[in-house]
């Protein structure tokens, strides 16, 4: 599926490839529905945004809308020049992306591992989201009823990169990846993520030190199954920043305000 756009659609992929189950179930009790769905074997990048709860009850909801789509914008800003293909998922709380050879990855893990630490080494606006990475088979399909269908993913390493992304260790970090240890099989740090390299006026070719760091194997709490182990690979390099995103987030709330683009129901 891979296509000049960086990011596609849950649907854009359901559209594009034969679909593993396509069939009409007659259930005594739920009556008549159709499965339609798609396999996909990836690694899922998801991106959680920290203290959603928190911010729902903090900002207005119009903020949150605000604050939402500064927040993917973002992501998008960011990734939208790389050489990736992407299908991406929507959530209130989250931004899930999914990673295969099936649209054009070589490394599905390696390229999840490379977006999450551009995203990480980019945060200006400081939205430090929990980022979780896991692999493996993925099922991508419709689900609803005759009034309205919509696209959703289903599968186990949903919920792991979840769990990752949502368990983050304590720490002073400006950007946290966490991984499931068995799928970091003892790749470089390095060679993961190489350190950049730039032409310096005076210096010549400057090579940058490397901010990330790879942390030991921690076990964490997995419902279902038990403990996991995890490794976190960490950044503590903060951009300095004036505002927060809800600092910047009631400003452009004001500003619509001001211009009578929010007309408050009574």
């Amino acid at each position: 599926m891979k296509t000049p756009h960086t990011f596609n659609s849950v649907a854009d992929l359901l559209l594009s490839q034969p679909l593993t189950i396509d069939v009409e179930i007659d259930d005594r009790l739920a009556g008549p529905f159709s499965i339609k769905g798609l396999e996909v074997d990836c690694s899922v990048l998801y991106m959680g945004i920290p203290g959603y709860a928190g911010l729902s009850f903090e900002l207005d909801p119009a903020e949150l809308l605000i604050y939402q789509n500064m927040f993917l914008g973002w992501i998008h800003r960011q990734l939208e020049k790389e050489r990736f293909c992407i299908v991406e998922r929507f959530f209130g709380h989250a931004h899930i992306m999914l990673f295969s050879g099936a649209f054009g990855s070589d490394d599905p893990f390696l390229d999840a591992l490379r977006a999450a630490r551009i995203l990480g080494e980019k945060d200006e606006p400081g939205f430090r989201p929990g980022i979780g990475i896991a692999s493996g088979m993925v099922v991508a399909g419709f689900t609803g009823s005759p009034g309205e269908y919509v696209t959703d993913l289903f599968g186990r390493p949903l919920v792991l990169a979840a769990a990752c992304a949502a368990l983050k260790p304590h720490g002073e970090y400006a950007a946290c990846i966490t991984v499931p240890e068995e799928e970091w099989r003892h790749r470089s740090l390095d060679a993961v993520f190489p350190p950049l390299e730039f032409e310096h006026p005076e210096k010549g070719s400057v090579r940058q030190p490397q901010i990330w760091k790879l942390g030991e194997a921690r076990l964490i709490d997995f419902p279902g199954t038990g403990k996991i182990a995890v490794r976190d690979i960490a950044n503590f390099i903060h951009w300095t920043t004036d505002k927060t995103p809800e600092a910047q987030v009631r400003e452009w709330f004001g500003l619509v305000r001001s211009k009578g683009f929010y007309k408050k129901n009574r």
